[in-house]
């Protein structure tokens, strides 16, 4: 799966309908409690879902700020769970 961010395109692995909505589920709960060290934690839990393992996620994502990095997790992630934004996850 191909993401395109305002920092890049990445090439992201693909994730099985029954992962997506385990993640799925999980994303919720983060983004309802708006505890920004889970959301960092949920971001470094996509990073290695999309790329694979810490070594590929870090030779990815180290030409980026720490704040693009942030921007790029979280665009990865809402592309994986097919919303726009993070206030659009279902209830």
């Amino acid at each position: 799966m191909i993401v395109n961010t305002e920092h890049g395109e990445f090439e992201c692995n693909e994730i099985s309908r029954k992962e997506r909505r385990r993640l799925y589920r999980r994303v919720k709960e983060v983004y309802a409690n708006e505890n920004l060290a889970d959301i960092h934690d949920l971001a470094d839990e996509f990073a290695i879902i999309a790329f694979g393992d810490e070594k590929k996620a870090e030779s990815v994502l180290m030409p980026l700020s720490a704040l693009e990095e942030d921007e790029v997790l979280m665009v990865i992630i809402n592309a994986y769970m097919g919303f726009e934004n993070p206030t659009e996850t279902g209830g």
